[in-house]
Formats: C-alpha cells, structure tokens, sequence
C-alpha cells in the first residue's frame, strides 16, 4: 500500500503435524518446515470464510468504523482548516501528511500485535485500544473552545487582497489556531489505525484460507463496507458543514465540535462490538527474539524487498502533488463545501463500485498493466479538467470536482490490485507485521511525497494570496508545479518492473528469488529515513514559529 523470505516458505502454511508437535511450535512461536495439504491453492487450511458468519461481521465493523472516520478527518482538512482558518496551502500539505503518518507506523503495530498478546489475545484488545483512543481524542476536540473564522463576516471571503485588514475585514491569528486540532486529528487517526492494524491480520488470517481462483474476495468485502461508510461521512460533512464560515451556502450550520461529537459516539460501539463478535483463538506468548530474526530474513529476501521497492518508489512519485491544490479549488473554482462533499460521496460510491467490479471479475488481471494503464488515466484525466480551470477557459466548481470523480475508476482498480500482493507474502504467526510492512511502505511514500512537494512548491508564488489576485504569473506559477507534478507521476511507471504480474509470478519469486542481507539492510534504511524525515518536516510545517524553515518549504 514487504516482509517474508525462504523463513516465510516455512511459515506460511499450516502444519497438518500431530497436535502435541502443533501445541510445542505454538510454545516457541515457530511453525515447522511443511508440504502444504489444503487444497485449491489456498495458502492456510480451514477452508474459505463465509462473509456473512458473525465472525466475519463482525470484523466488518471494524472497517464500517474505520471508513466513517478515515472518510472525516482528512476531509475536514478542507471545510475547516482552508475555509475556516484560511490556513496556507502549505500548512494544509503537512496537515494531509500529518493525518497519514499512523498509517505508516503499521509495521511498529502490527509488531506489537503479533507480540505481545493481552491475555492470550493478540488482536481483540488492541482494536478495543485502539477505538477507545480515537474516541478520547474526538471527545476532546468536540469539547474545545471553538476559534473564530478568519473572515470576519463570510462575504469578506470575496474581498480584493488590499482590503483584508487585520481586526476588520479579517482575523490574521485564526491560521494559528489549527496546529492544536491538527495534532488531536492525527492522534485520533492513530487510534483507528492500531484498531485497523489488528483488523488486518484477522483479515490475512481469512484471506489465506481462500483458494487461488477467489482469494481476494475478503480484502474486496472489507475494502467496500469502509468505501461505503466512507460515502456516509461525506454525505454527513455535505449536509451537516455546508455552513459560510466553512465555505458552503447556508446561513445555519452543524460546527466542527458538533461533528467531533457525533464521530464519537458512533465510535463506542464498535468498542462492544469487537469484543462480543471478533472470534480470536488465545495463543502463547512468541518468542520475540526469534520473531525479528525471521522478520529480519524475510526483509533479506528478494520477494519482500523488490515488493516493497515498488510500493515505496512507485507511490513517491505518483503521490507527487501541488500545494496550490485546495487554495484553487477555494478562491478559484469556488467549490462549497456541500458539493465538495458530494462529489466524495459520488466518487466513494464509484470506487466501492470499482472494488466489487474487480474482486468478481479482475482477480486474474495482470498487474504490471493494469497498474500502468490506470496510471496514465489518471493523469490524462486530471490534466484536462485542471488546465482548463487554473487558465480561467471554464470554472465552475463542478467541472473542478467532477475531475476526481472520474478518476476513480482507474483509482479503484489500481488500489485493489495492489493489495493483492501483500496477502501472498504474508505468513503464518506475524500476518500483523508482514501486512503492515507491506502496506508501511506504501502509505509512507504519500507524507514523504508531500515534504518533497512543498520543498518543490516553496520557490513558486503559489500562496493563498497569490491564488486570490489570479494573474497570469501566477497562473504561469501554479502550471509549472502541476505539471512537475504530473512528470513524477509517469515516471513512477519505471518502477512497475518491480512488480510481479500475478499471484503465481509472487510464489515464483518467494520459493525461487534467494536474498541479500546487504539490499535489506538498505530497505529497512530508506524507509526509517523517509519516516523520521516525514514526521519532523510536516510537524514543523504547522507550528508559527517554524512553519517558514527552508527545510519545511519556506514561506511564500
């Protein structure tokens, strides 16, 4: 969104020994050497999970959950940092970043998960953990001390820049104010993330146990129900945020303490549920020495670290964006907040669509092509509806949103596809590590990216004051860093070799690609790099006293 070698051949079946020898490998944490005896190409016994099974239901939850809330803090980066703050557009980049930075701690996680079980349960209990945290830091923001709106009154929103006065048309410190509730957003966003860490193993777990012909159905299942849920948060920040201060129509609104309030409660829940749905075998303490010396020669192996290469590099660039983004689709295309959130809700229920279309159909695709192919879509199509507007031939802020509603098509195939992979290198005994390195990588290459864009970004006159006076030098401006943008994206195209076609081409590289301890010594190094780097730029980047450092962009 990569860990297991030859150690993982050992790993990633399930012993069909007698039970005394099972119950000494469950003592030591280690699974012996085997043939695999399941049938249909199945890469764990047990047969196939029936995805209406109260199990399965209720690890459903976890993901109904996890959309309803991964489909709000992000979103509201727009509606209540951009429109109600007037936050800078690099302000606004690290705040993106900031709220995906949990995601790129899985691996840590999954480690913990896999572990360090609480009595004898290894996931139910950090899910619990998990949501309970989230709710505390969504409590805490509903329960804040609301900050005043920039504007002073929402029609100041169309003034001449000469006229934003300080303590009469505007409120110059309101952009400060949002470091705090950036900060709570993201805590928030790790405590769903460990709930979703402990969910995904289950899910490995579940997946493993599905033959060849469909396995990939239940990350399809999971991956729909939080698309869904998702589209119902938006739908919520449509109807319920559509108020002038945030940039929508309506004289009344819901406000964003109201919203944090009601994410909350529909949190705790989930707490009862998991305990009471999510079936969990207890299991021995793992011998954690052991653990990280297959963990260490799983990275060793060619199949983990040429996998996770690719979804490290391919998504750097491709996440390649431009920090004039959100400020033009404000003062620009001037898209409220309602039809903001409607389009999310469109294109969540196309990217739902895309899932489905591609578990039932799609699961025999070559990779490597349809990756590429949906690459090259993507940029083509946000090419035409972007150039069109920041070059004044046509702006209307449907038109504008319409763009990504499109795209995810293409965005919808290429995601699934590329989870496919890790539930082939996963093993048996640390699904919570080997999922969540596999899917670090990925989500880590979008924070990393978005340092790289705003150093890109700092020496262009892209600012929110810029993009208010829309001159052709800064329209000029704004061109040159979309289509840097742009080139990064196809050249992430490179890296598709790195990618094998299909599932059979992943066991391939697992029995038959060797290792070296050198190129993952060098894999674990890039990727704690771009971590640590990720996490201090973007914190920096939302703090007035050092939001305007060279190495966080600068100040325009």
């Amino acid at each position: 969104m990569s860990a297991k070698p030859r150690i993982m051949d050992r790993v990633s079946y399930v012993s069909s020994t007698a039970n005394n020898e099972k119950d000494k490998e469950l003592e030591t944490g280690y699974i012996g050497a085997v043939t695999p005896t399941v049938e249909g190409g199945a890469l764990r016994g047990g047969g196939a999970p029936h995805l209406l099974s109260k199990q399965t239901l209720g690890l459903l939850a976890q993901y109904a959950a996890v959309g309803m809330v991964y489909g709000s803090l992000p979103s509201l980066i727009y509606p209540f940092l951009t429109n109600y703050l007037n936050m800078e557009g690099t302000a606004t980049t690290s705040a993106t970043a900031l709220l995906s930075i949990p995601w790129s701690l899985k691996v840590f996680i999954g480690m913990l998960s896999d572990n360090f079980p609480i009595f004898g349960y290894r996931r139910r209990p950090f899910m619990v953990f998990g949501w309970t945290m989230c709710s505390i830091c969504l409590f805490v923001m509903a329960f804040m001390p609301m900050p005043k709106p920039y504007f002073i009154k929402p029609e100041y929103r169309d003034l001449d820049v000469s006229e934003l006065i300080d303590g009469v048309t505007v409120r110059e410190d309101s952009p400060d104010k949002g470091a705090k509730y950036i900060i709570l957003m993201m805590l928030a966003s790790l405590g769903y993330v460990i709930a979703d860490v402990a969910s995904d193993a289950v899910v490995v777990e579940y997946a493993q146990r599905e033959p060849e012909e469909i396995r990939g159905r239940t990350q399809t299942a999971i991956y729909t129900v939080r698309t869904l849920f998702s589209t119902v948060a938006a739908a919520t920040m449509a109807f319920g945020l559509n108020g002038k201060d945030y940039g929508g129509d309506w004289d009344r609104t819901m406000s964003f303490s109201n919203y944090m309030l009601v994410l909350a409660i529909f949190c705790i829940p989930v707490i009862f549920m998991t305990w009471m749905f999510v079936h969990e075998e207890k299991v021995a303490k793992p011998n954690f020495k052991q653990y990280i010396s297959t963990l260490w020669e799983a990275i060793q192996s060619r199949a983990f670290y040429q996998v996770i290469a690719f979804n490290f590099f391919f998504n750097l660039f491709s996440n390649q964006g431009y920090i004039a983004s959100n400020p033009i689709q404000n003062y620009w295309a001037k898209a409220t907040n309602l039809n903001y959130n409607i389009s999310n809700v469109i294109g969540n229920l196309v990217f739902a669509a895309m899932l489905a279309v591609t578990g039932k159909v799609g699961l025999a695709w070559n990779w490597r092509w349809m990756v590429g192919t949906t690459a090259v879509i993507m940029v083509a199509i946000d090419a035409i509806f972007t150039m069109i507007t920041v070059w004044d031939v046509f702006r209307n802020q449907w038109f504008w949103l319409g763009g990504p509603i499109v795209e995810q098509v293409p965005y919808g195939v290429q995601f699934i596809i590329s989870t496919y992979v890790v539930v082939e290198l996963a093993g048996y005994g640390n699904e919570g590590a080997c999922y969540g390195l596999l899917t670090t990588v990925s989500n880590l290459s979008q924070p990393f990216a978005n340092t790289i864009t705003k150093n890109i970004d700092g020496g262009f006159d892209v600012s929110n004051k810029d993009i208010i006076s829309d001159t052709d030098h800064v329209r000029s401006q704004v061109t040159i860093t979309i289509w840097i943008a742009y080139a990064c994206k196809l050249f992430a195209l490179v890296f598709l070799v790195l990618l094998p076609s299909q599932k059979k081409a992943v066991q391939e590289l697992k029995l038959n690609g060797g290792s070296n301890k050198h190129i993952g010594a060098f894999t674990v190094f890039y990727c704690i790099f771009a971590l640590v780097w990720s996490i201090m730029t973007n914190l920096l980047g939302i703090f007035e006293s050092t939001k305007c450092l060279s190495i966080v962009g600068g100040c325009p």
